[in-house]
């Protein structure tokens, strides 16, 4: 929250981001503000679930994962080795369909690519030889519009840098690539 301190509240019904996390009594200080009561965890669902509420990003540690339901959900974040059912419940979260959104997004910091295969193979009924439910085709032609977009986004960004760097570089290169993102979203958004 140093960087954006303006994001963080201590109170539950304030605040862009918060933390969601199962814990207990015996864990250490620093995770016992994001541990809360039944209770309290209903009414963040709650806020998270409407579109108007300031609160946009939740960093969740297994809750939330599976059976959690809002429409709205755009982009996930994944950090967490997951496979089989998990998985795909896990990535179903972000393709609810909600107004003009068309689909979700699934960033994926681990290359979960070959257990989603596995995975979409063992829940499908056709054992993963079926027919897609969206135009390949048109999906591609707009994953490379989407990719385009991005590449915009990073001009000048040395991100190849990063791809084989160690691994305190690569995360200070994360932190510094969602800072250009961040920056370029907040200019696009105010039509500078």
């Amino acid at each position: 929250m140093k960087q954006r301190p303006d994001w963080h509240s201590d109170e539950d019904d304030k605040g862009v981001v918060k933390i969601v996390m199962s814990g207990s009594a015996s864990d250490c200080s620093e995770w016992q503000p994001h541990i809360r009561s039944k209770q309290r965890r209903e009414a963040l669902t709650k806020r998270f679930k409407d579109p108007e509420d300031q609160m946009k990003m939740v960093i969740v540690r297994d809750m939330w994962l599976t059976g959690f339901d809002c429409p709205s959900l755009h982009t996930m974040y994944v950090d967490k080795p997951m496979r089989g059912h998990g998985l795909m419940q896990a990535i179903t979260r972000v393709n609810r369909v909600f107004k003009d959104k068309q689909g979700g997004l699934v960033v994926d910091y681990l290359g979960l690519a070959d257990q989603l295969k596995r995975a979409l193979a063992d829940y499908t009924e056709a054992g993963g030889r079926g027919k897609a439910a969206i135009n390949q085709k048109e999906a591609v032609m707009v994953m490379l519009e989407k990719f385009e977009v991005v590449i915009s986004m990073f001009h000048g960004f040395d991100y190849a840098s990063l791809l084989n760097a160690e691994p305190a570089k690569c995360i200070a290169g994360i932190a510094a690539a969602m800072e250009r993102i961040s920056f370029n979203w907040k200019t696009v958004r105010r039509g500078i």
